[in-house]
């Protein structure tokens, strides 16, 4: 599994080291490969700190690889990946290690002697392992989701959904279906996170479908996907309105809410649309007692 993560860092914003894990299968001392990829590490995490932002993660090239670092005051996360084309996991992991992390430890970064007694954080490192695992197998079996996927979705339980032996792809529509009515099972106390997961799994599901009933063309237009939406139940298209109207929805049939649960669609349309500039929200919803459940594009 190794290859595309070298190194992963953390530190106090001030300089201090507080974790640092190889793993790309060397045997060197991390304190020294940090100082010789940092080339004097306090100076060049304060630089990385004046022009760090806090609501989008930033990489920088070095000079053998690509670092991508995020923060939450007072600790910067980095990792250092091999090359560009990795910039995508590398978010995804700086991100779920940047959770973990404060969930664990959260309590001791608000004492002082918390970074003098950093042995305390180098049991973290088995968390960093067991993420970055995680990500490799969902990345080597399922290689364009991690396109799609939110940098706060549970890497676990998303591959355990993923694994039910359900070919979403192959057997679309009734796998698919039967996939995003199981979600119940796994996430039915987590409402939140069945709604994430659904929508991940919408959104690499329209992508995949699309790009193979319509061989890697690189526009897919609104006709056509109404004609896959089609295929899964009834639906309508208000091209004035740009909504989808699906007439009997099979994800919150026999299902009552009182919010919109039909996340899997308006991923599935994102998925299938492939346009940065289009979101989708569901704006009626069959559990809620509306008639049916419609979905409206936004462009920004």
């Amino acid at each position: 599994m190794n290859g595309i993560v070298r190194t992963v860092y953390i530190v106090h914003l001030a300089g201090i080291p507080l974790v640092s894990v190889n793993l790309d299968g060397s045997a060197r001392d991390n304190r020294q490969s940090f100082e010789e990829l940092f080339g004097g590490f306090t100076s060049a995490i304060n630089n990385l700190v004046k022009e760090l932002g806090h609501e989008e993660l930033k990489a920088i090239e070095s000079g053998n690889g690509l670092l991508v670092y995020s923060s939450r005051d007072p600790v910067l996360f980095v990792v250092h990946v091999e090359k560009q084309e990795y910039d995508q996991f590398a978010k995804i992991l700086v991100k779920q290690i940047e959770n973990q992390f404060f969930q664990e430890f959260e309590g001791h970064l608000q004492k002082e002697e918390a970074y003098v007694r950093g042995e305390r954080y180098q049991r973290f490192k088995s968390n960093i392992r067991d993420l970055y695992n995680h990500l490799m197998r969902i990345r080597n079996d399922y290689p364009e989701i991690i396109q799609f996927l939110p940098s706060v979705i549970p890497l676990s339980q998303l591959y355990m959904v993923l694994n039910l032996g359900l070919d979403i792809i192959q057997n679309f529509p009734e796998d698919t279906i039967k996939l995003v009515r199981e979600l119940n099972n796994y996430f039915g106390n987590q409402p939140e996170l069945e709604d994430l997961v659904a929508r991940t799994i919408g959104r690499y599901a329209g992508y995949r479908i699309a790009k193979a009933e319509y061989k890697d063309k690189l526009v897919i237009q609104q006709s056509e996907l109404l004609d896959l939406l089609n295929e899964i139940s009834v639906t309508k298209f208000d091209s004035d309105k740009e909504v989808y109207d699906i007439v009997l929805c099979p994800v919150c049939r026999g299902k009552t809410a009182n919010r919109p649960i039909c996340h899997f669609f308006s991923g599935f349309i994102e998925g299938v649309l492939r346009n940065p500039s289009i979101s989708v929200e569901e704006t009626s919803c069959r559990a809620m007692g509306n008639k049916s459940c419609e979905f409206a594009l936004h462009r920004d």
